[in-house]
């Protein structure tokens, strides 16, 4: 069993236990199928709204981004929102499958396996995502609530100054609310990871760590995020700059072949539509060590290069599952410091050792 502190030293302890690559692959399942559901949801999102496929596939690429106008109408909106939760979802379920690896590693069980551990999240996926529904509905109620009482506050000035105390208290409740829910979207799968815990008990467990350790899970459910942010950034420019210099070796006495096979690969790769917002190039550049810009400056190159195009889809591919990681390894840092902060404020909160107790299976 791991020796912890129970101090914010722990955090970075967690963060040499979520820089595995075993921890990568358990979170990289969760990561492929947000990645896949936003992309299906975002093109027809797009094509709802008449766009043409050609069209999407120039600006957009095959993992579309919303843009200024992507949300006009009805429907667009509401297959962008389902966007979101779909892959919220599948995000909240790999952090469940990390954070159960990592509470069998604090106990001082390295053994726990991938499938066991997915196992656990897909059995799971109820007490991982409805706490946030809950919290929802409940948000939601009070929220019109407060629309309520400030329409019938507006029918009659003393009816305002006799509601306003209950317009505060409603104000007061959202705001709590919106702050367990982010605890929530924090900590909600190391919980249900660490305790076994149902949907209800998972909720009533986020509002007692609101309660009892509010400023402890903020302080460190904010240093795990930076943490693993400063790691994924670190290994993005560490892969970054091994693919500048692969592209600059292999392309010694080619006269740029290199070069054109990877503007080649931006027409299949992710990207920014920067001719739809004006985002500069520099996300399609980070691999790629050439100017970004949308697919279709390489139309003409690509209808005379089957060659290019067969390497340009190979390097599209790469790049995708370079990306893939960098998600899975933010995603494994982060799950794995939040199940240690979990621990830790279980003992604070109840005097309770999570690591001492036999949950089963």
């Amino acid at each position: 069993m791991k020796v912890l502190r129970y101090d914010y030293r722990d955090m970075f302890g967690a963060a040499s236990l979520g820089l595995r690559v075993r921890k990568w692959l358990v979170a990289l399942p969760g990561m492929l199928v947000a990645v896949l559901w936003w992309a299906v949801m975002a093109w027809m999102a797009l094509l709802v709204r008449g766009v043409s496929p050609a069209l999407v596939w120039n600006a957009y690429g095959p993992v579309p981004w919303p843009s200024r106008g992507s949300l006009d109408g009805t429907l667009s909106p509401i297959l962008w929102g389902l966007a979101i939760a779909g892959s919220a979802v599948a995000w909240l379920l790999a952090c469940s499958a990390v954070s159960r690896v990592t509470y069998h590693q604090l106990k001082g069980n390295d053994f726990y396996s991938f499938f066991e551990a997915w196992r656990f999240a897909l059995r799971k996926w109820k007490a991982v995502v409805l706490p946030g529904l809950i919290l929802g509905v409940g948000g939601g109620i009070l929220a019109l609530s407060l629309v309520a009482l400030s329409l019938l506050g507006g029918l009659w000035l003393p009816i305002a100054g006799i509601f306003f105390p209950l317009g505060l208290l409603a104000a007061s409740a959202l705001l709590y609310l919106f702050m367990v829910s982010c605890t929530g979207l924090c900590m909600g799968p190391a919980v249900v990871a660490s305790s076994g815990s149902e949907a209800l008990e998972t909720a009533f467990e986020l509002f007692s760590i609101q309660s009892g350790q509010g400023k402890r899970a903020w302080l460190y459910s904010t240093l795990n995020l930076a943490i693993a942010a400063v790691h994924t950034v670190a290994l993005g420019v560490f892969l970054g700059i091994g693919s500048l210099l692969t592209s600059w070796v292999f392309d010694m006495g080619r006269a740029g072949a290199i070069g054109r096979l990877l503007r080649a690969s931006l027409a299949w790769a992710p990207r920014v539509a920067h001719a739809v917002n004006g985002v500069p190039g520099a996300l399609d550049s980070l691999f790629l060590g050439v100017s970004g810009g949308v697919a279709s400056p390489y139309r003409a190159y690509l209808s005379n290069q089957p060659a290019s195009i067969i390497g340009g889809v190979a390097l599209a591919v790469l790049f995708l599952a370079i990306f893939l990681l960098l998600l899975a390894q933010f995603t494994a840092t982060f799950a794995t410091g939040q199940t240690t902060a979990y621990v830790v404020l279980r003992q604070l909160k109840d005097e309770q050792n999570l690591l001492e107790e036999d949950l089963g299976e």
